[in-house]
């Protein structure tokens, strides 16, 4: 696909499902003040799953790169970095916007540098207490830090964990989480009627599974430990959408496909996903957004991970984290179930991942450095977005 124009001022990129959900707020914004002058590039990691996810909100990529299915994680970094520097050289932003700690985040910092321009990471400062874990998702955001002069950080401990790694306190924005801002808005609908989608149980689970540390023999304890669940559990229900990384959704198959109260979906849209979450009695998942998203649902998470960069949740007690030991799984997901649910997060500047303004912060601050750079009228805010310093 040509490029839809020659030059912008601000290129965003995306190559998975969650950074589109997280992107969703702060690509409005900014279209709705700066128009053309924001290109969306689609890298290609997932390339249908990005058309698919910002088709739910009415959002076009301009640009597309094609596939990067190249089998090794070097190789294809090393693909999505060249076409990502192509794009810049011929668009010439004067920012770039990454978000979180995918491969097409680490490739466009990389390719932002390689071509001297200004690197702004949404969702900066998530550090686990192993520089290697998880891999490669830990090594990614801790190199894009060393990149980025724009530094949107999700939390206060996030804030704190960039300067303790020397980051300019100046280039620190404490935005919150962007997800919370899709949150906010989606859950203020009806929720989605999910009825075709969930098994005739009393009660059911939701379980999602994609972590490259998962893979293998990890996620086979994993399973089995669901096995193990329902059979002290002879009420529960398992629904899991999978993931459409081939590797993971084949090994999920190999163990619970034909299980009469398991129920295998493919990818959901944002709004019956939410709905699932927010119905289910429990999750559980090696996921990071929905350690953010299930807070303000009320919803108990089983993190089934080594580590998380999200401790907000477990502070609060809403997430667990268990190792993938089968009978471990079982049984905290029959401790969990036991207890009352936890009382839902308020939308407000008390919670732990934000409040639902983020994107707004940010196209604030975006706004103002762009303005330092050239000159740069100020734009009409009638249609309802405001400076930071107006929100609580």
């Amino acid at each position: 696909m040509p490029l839809a124009r020659s030059r912008c001022r601000i290129m965003i990129v995306a190559g998975t499902r969650p950074e589109c959900l997280k992107l969703v707020s702060t690509i409005t914004a900014l279209r709705g003040l700066l128009g053309d002058d924001v290109l969306l590039v689609n890298s290609g990691q997932h390339q249908a799953m990005v058309e698919r996810s910002f088709a739910q909100f009415g959002i076009r990529c301009d640009r597309s790169l094609g596939s990067h299915a190249c089998g090794s994680l070097s190789r294809a970094i090393s693909s999505l970095r060249s076409s990502l520097r192509a794009v810049v050289q011929a668009a010439a932003p004067q920012l770039i916007v990454a978000q979180g700690d995918t491969s097409t985040a680490y490739a466009t910092a990389l390719a932002a540098r390689d071509c001297g321009t200004t690197l702004a990471h949404i969702e900066a400062g998530l550090r686990t207490a192993h520089p290697f874990r998880p891999f490669p998702e830990e090594c990614f955001r801790r190199r894009i830090a060393r990149s980025a002069g724009l530094h949107f950080a999700p939390t206060p401990l996030a804030v704190k964990n960039l300067i303790g790694e020397g980051v300019n306190p100046g280039s620190i924005h404490l935005v919150g989480n962007t997800i919370i801002d899709l949150l906010r808005e989606q859950y203020g609908w009806p929720l989605f009627d999910i009825s075709t989608l969930i098994p005739k149980t009393s009660e059911f689970a939701v379980l999602t599974l994609h972590r490259r540390e998962n893979y293998g023999r990890l996620l086979d304890h994993v399973c089995r430990g669901i096995i193990d669940l329902l059979d002290r559990c002879p009420d529960l229900g398992i629904v899991c959408p999978l993931h459409p990384n081939a590797l993971a959704a084949a090994r999920i198959h190999r163990h619970l496909t034909g299980h009469p109260r398991v129920v295998l979906l493919e990818p959901l849209d944002y709004r019956p996903f939410i709905a699932l979450l927010a119905r289910s009695r429990l999750i559980i998942t090696d996921s990071g957004g929905i350690q953010e998203e299930a807070p303000y649902l009320g919803t108990p998470v089983l993190v089934v991970r080594e580590n998380t960069e999200r401790p907000e949740g477990i502070a609060l007690g809403v997430s667990t984290l268990v190792n993938t030991e089968t009978h471990s799984i079982a049984a905290e997901s029959v401790r969990l179930l036991s207890l009352p649910r936890p009382t839902p997060l308020a939308f407000d500047g008390f919670a732990a991942y934000g409040d639902g303004h983020s994107g707004i912060r940010i196209t604030s601050t975006v706004l103002d450095y762009l303005r330092a750079q050239v000159s740069l009228p100020t734009p009409d805010r009638a249609d309802g977005l405001l400076p930071a310093a107006a929100l609580p």
